[in-house]
């Protein structure tokens, strides 16, 4: 086998270990839980806002520890960074095996966040970057965020039936079905993280002799590094674009189903569009990877502007029309966004700042969405119940307007600078 072809397999291998990571760990631990909520609402008599707030702190505790998390990538093994937060993870996954207390879901959802935002969110963005050059990393991140997908076709299915056979009126039923949730988050994920993750050694240009190829690499971690992004306004406007993206984002991810019901769609219909979201959302990720690398950030920010502008119009349509046909339009358009706040984020800030301490850049730029997607059901929520549906879609759509005005103008300033092959930043 040529040299080449060794590098192929071991890129193809970084990238199926992370769309594994993606598809079981990650997947229980985020798309999974939503189906709980019955169950948590029945067996412990929680009230639905309480387990509503179940989520809203693990949101809020993820994005606190975002820039921190970013920080340990430029210090350690990427591989033992992302192993240690797995196992963070897994440790609130058990927790929920054993609490029955509302205070200790906060906590245990809190443990599972913390350890899936430094693993998932920061750790697959760098482990990619580091593998691939710029014109191969967009879509091969793509393709890894795939697997929560993929994962979700498998998961959904076999964890509403558990959940069906044993947590009916049990909490002891439910707690099996959380212990089941933990032993596979964390079989798997050892066995991802020990015998396919490898951290990618970076050549050093000391060497007189060294290959072209191994000099290219150094590129990969040029950038002005985590300090010097702090420094720049135009990096603080951008990330207050994230902030009204994920305001967006929350209220179409998490209140179509209640919108649909309000409307008396029935529920077989609501199930379909589900179906055709997922199916949209796979799409989306592997395209959009492609989008990334062939048009570059600005045009697949346009893009998902479009889209997700379409899709809002859609809902308003909806509204007055009760035309159920319309959900799978708005499935379908929606779902092919999902590489704007999936790869998208991490695309963005190697694109513009480099690669050098992306992962704390990301961290930072990382709260604003998840402050903005925390906040985004709640506001939507009040603005439904004073005013109703309609207001609500509406201000929806004021904040995609704003949202991708402000991130599509400030792609644009911050890309005529070209602070990701510097190395600092130029003296005034």
């Amino acid at each position: 086998m040529s040299e080449k072809k060794k590098m192929d397999a071991k890129h193809m291998m970084i990238v199926f270990g992370c769309m594994l990571l993606q598809a079981i760990p990650y997947g229980l631990a985020q798309n999974v839980p939503p189906l709980f909520i019955h169950y948590l609402h029945t067996d412990f008599s929680f009230s639905l806002a309480n387990v509503g707030l179940i989520f809203t702190v693990g949101a809020v505790a993820s994005s606190l520890v975002s820039p921190f998390g970013g920080a340990f990538y430029s210090k350690f093994s990427t591989r033992m960074v992302m192993f240690c937060a797995m196992l963070v993870s897994c440790v609130g996954l058990f927790m929920n095996a054993f609490v029955t207390t509302l205070p200790m879901y906060f906590l245990a959802n809190a443990i599972i966040q913390i350890g899936c935002v430094v693993y998932s969110g920061l750790g697959v963005p760098y482990l990619i970057g580091t593998w691939f050059d710029e014109k191969t990393k967009a879509q091969a991140l793509g393709v890894a965020f795939a697997g929560g997908s993929i994962g979700n076709f498998f998961l959904q299915p076999i964890f509403a039936n558990l959940l069906h056979k044993y947590a009916v009126n049990s909490v002891d039923g439910l707690h099996h079905v959380y212990l089941i949730a933990a032993i596979a988050a964390l079989v798997v994920g050892c066995v991802v993280l020990l015998f396919i993750i490898r951290d990618h050694k970076v050549a050093t240009a000391q060497n007189a002799n060294a290959s072209a190829e191994a000099k290219e690499e150094t590129t990969q971690l040029q950038g002005i590094g985590a300090a010097n992004v702090r420094k720049l306004s135009s990096f603080w406007i951008l990330a207050c674009g994230m902030f009204f993206i994920g305001l967006n984002i929350s209220a179409q991810s998490s209140q179509y189903a209640n919108f649909f019901d309000a409307l008396h769609i029935p529920a077989a219909i609501v199930g379909t569009v589900g179906s055709t979201f997922a199916i949209a959302c796979l799409i989306g990720n592997v395209s959009g990877g492609v989008l990334f690398a062939k048009l570059g950030v600005f045009h697949s920010a346009l893009i998902a502007f479009v889209l997700q502008t379409l899709s809002c119009l859609t809902m308003i349509a909806l509204y007055f029309t009760h035309m159920s046909w319309l959900g799978y339009i708005w499935a379908a358009l929606y779902g092919l966004t999902v590489f704007i706040y999936m790869s998208g984020p991490a695309i963005i800030i190697q694109d513009l700042f480099g690669m050098r301490e992306s992962s704390e850049s990301l961290g930072l730029f990382s709260i604003f969405f998840a402050v903005g997607f925390a906040v985004g059901n709640f506001v939507f929520g009040l603005v439904v119940d004073k005013a109703g549906y309609l207001s609500a879609w509406i201000m929806t759509l004021v904040f995609i307007v704003i949202g991708y005005l402000i991130l599509c103008a400030m792609i644009k300033k911050i890309q005529g600078k070209d602070y990701a092959h510097m190395n600092s930043l130029p003296t005034k």
